[in-house]
């Protein structure tokens, strides 16, 4: 049976257990990671006769003006479906898909994984699919053999670092990122960014470092001034490069680089994949960099679609403009 859960009435305890063991396991889709970066958040599931969660599509709703709304939080690059032994079943999926195609009029984006795929005819006509991608790199070579596989680039980079003597200090003080990241990051982008975000952040780091499953290094010049800041998330054999900023001196001595090398070689050798959450390939220049590492591209589809009564959609676009011409 196929049953829309409002949030309240998710059994977390069951969730969580099939997300830990689902072959598309991702930190991204605990309950209590989605509690922090989507409140409220809702799902569909698909359970068994005796009431066991067999598929899970966890949907993160937001409220904007009463109107209810789908749309991809922050520090979640991926959700889509979970099972427990692998979706086999595609009138499953098209069934779940159904169940939110009716349950929501509005969905800006929900990402999938990249370990979902399914045939373009399960959807709706007005349904649409964004092609995304990610970079993977397996660690299960050893480091000389990874290291072989790095750009000139990549190489020479870190070379500089290690010439101007960076060292690695590991951390459970997550402001220098936060910092960097509003004095060098938050000006270049489209409409700014609110506080709410790093609120979210330090939520999110709370808690991560209270399971053990984050880690936060930053890089110290010679002098001993911190200048550049990485935070890595390690589950399940995954570790995500999910949020990180440097000062103009870590950008010019390649700090990143350098602290991405030495996660590299601490696992190296190891089943661990390193996640380096790459950007839409506009970004083409940060995706040449974590390229450059060896990494490879591995994709995922966003949803999108709109059917909401043609005079609401006029209501909210004439609402943006106005927001636009405010915020211009």
């Amino acid at each position: 049976m196929i049953y829309y859960l409002p949030h309240n009435l998710i059994d977390k305890q069951q969730w969580d257990d099939l997300i830990t063991v689902a072959p598309e396991q991702q930190v991204y889709a605990l309950s209590w990671y989605l509690d922090v970066v989507s409140p409220g958040w809702e799902a569909i599931v698909a359970v068994d006769t005796a009431g066991r969660y067999e598929v899970v599509l966890p949907v993160p709703v937001r409220q904007k003006l009463r109107m209810r709304y789908v749309q991809q939080p922050l520090y979640c690059q991926q959700l889509g479906f979970y099972s427990r032994s692998g979706i086999g079943n595609q009138a499953i999926v098209a069934q779940m898909l159904e169940v939110l195609y009716q349950r929501y009029s509005y969905v800006v984006s929900l990402p999938l994984n990249t370990a979902n795929s399914f045939p373009e005819k399960l959807l709706h006509q007005q349904v649409s699919l964004q092609n995304m991608a990610t970079l993977y790199l397996s660690l299960s070579e050893r480091y000389p053999k990874l290291y072989a596989n790095y750009s000139r680039d990549r190489k020479l980079n870190l070379k500089r670092a290690q010439r101007v003597k960076l060292s690695i200090a590991e951390s459970e003080d997550i402001e220098p990122l936060i910092s960097f990241f509003k004095e060098e990051v938050a000006g270049r982008i489209y409409g700014g960014v609110g506080e709410w975000a790093y609120t979210t952040l330090r939520n999110l780091y709370r808690e991560l470092k209270q399971r053990g499953l984050a880690r936060l290094l930053y890089t110290v010049d010679a002098a001993g001034n911190t200048n550049a800041g990485c935070l890595f998330v390690i589950f399940q054999k995954r570790i995500i490069y999910i949020f990180n900023a440097a000062s103009k001196d870590g950008r010019k001595y390649n700090g990143r680089t350098f602290m991405l090398d030495y996660i590299i070689q601490q696992y190296a050798g190891q089943d661990y994949l390193l996640d380096f959450e790459s950007p839409a390939e506009e970004e083409r220049a940060i995706v040449r960099v974590y390229a450059g590492f060896g990494a490879t591209k591995a994709g995922f589809a966003v949803v999108h679609y709109n059917r909401l009564p043609p005079v609401i959609k006029l209501v909210r676009e004439l609402r943006m403009r106005l927001v636009r011409r405010f915020l211009l």
